[in-house]
């Protein structure tokens, strides 16, 4: 079956009826499905768009250019790929924020989505934490317990476990905030997302990047010259009672000024 066979197949409308019923569709999000041998569709794709933005990814089929079009092309030539629409008649807006809780429901990481998406209040969390996040309730850290918040909004995903957690949060960063942390003599680091506190972990010592082995992300260190470049710290998890208090938690902090960290439990300046 060709792209044009497909399409056919799964828009049965011409000329005026296939105007009315795009215009009527407004904003959607649509989700590309392997249909496997008992007939379930099975997500690989979520998408938002107008008209016939369901179809773009099809105009892509040819030469594979990334992971998502292979995957693509495979279940066309299969003929095991079905297109569904998820939810229709939308604003712009509302579409983004339905694209973006499906990613999130279904997990970015089995998908062929490279990101999350764009709605900013449709983002998975556990209820204790956004209870906290919406009644605008943080926690201050204690001196005794004064450490580095690492932001990690860019690599964790809501299915992370521990270890993913940990070695996304322990490296690899660069000298100058090595550098601070040892000058602030950094006790602990916080695991930090979009403000919550994920874990804690004791900070023995920042070694070159690439001495410890990473074992949830391999390619990490692509070359030598990063390795140079970044630091990364030795560490374990916190004590019980210290993860108790500030886990699942907003913690006080200053903003961070374009830098993937910031100092907590000290006096004074961020810096």
């Amino acid at each position: 079956m060709n792209i044009n066979q497909l399409k056919s197949k799964l828009l049965p409308l011409r000329g005026s009826e296939k105007t009315k019923f795009l215009r009527d569709l407004k904003s959607y999000v649509y989700v590309y499905c392997e249909i496997d041998e008992e007939n379930r569709r099975i997500p690989i794709y979520v998408g938002k768009g107008k008209s016939d933005r369901f179809f773009s990814h099809l105009n892509d089929i040819g030469e594979p250019i990334d992971d998502k079009t292979k995957k693509i092309n495979n279940l066309l030539k299969e003929n095991k790929l079905g297109i569904d629409i998820l939810a229709h008649g939308l604003t712009n807006r509302e579409a983004e924020q339905v694209e973006s809780a499906c990613i999130d429901l279904m997990g970015v990481e089995n998908l062929e989505n490279v990101v999350r998406g764009k709605g900013d209040n449709v983002k998975r969390i556990p209820l204790n934490e956004i209870a906290h996040k919406l009644a605008g309730k943080s926690i201050k850290v204690k001196p005794e317990h004064c450490g580095v918040a690492i932001l990690i909004n860019k690599g964790w995903k809501p299915s992370f476990g521990y270890m993913e957690t940990f070695e996304c949060t322990r490296g690899i960063w660069p000298k100058k905030m090595k550098t601070a942390c040892e000058k602030r003599d950094a006790k602990f680091a916080y695991a930090t997302f979009n403000n919550i506190v994920k874990d804690v972990y004791t900070i023995h010592s920042w070694v070159s990047a690439g001495t410890q082995a990473y074992f949830t992300r391999p390619n990490i260190l692509s070359s030598e010259r990063i390795k140079k470049a970044r630091w990364e710290f030795v560490g374990t998890r916190a004590p019980d009672e210290i993860r108790e208090r500030y886990v699942g938690k907003i913690i006080e902090r200053d903003r961070s000024y374009g830098d993937p960290w910031v100092f907590v439990g000290y006096k004074g300046s961020n810096k």
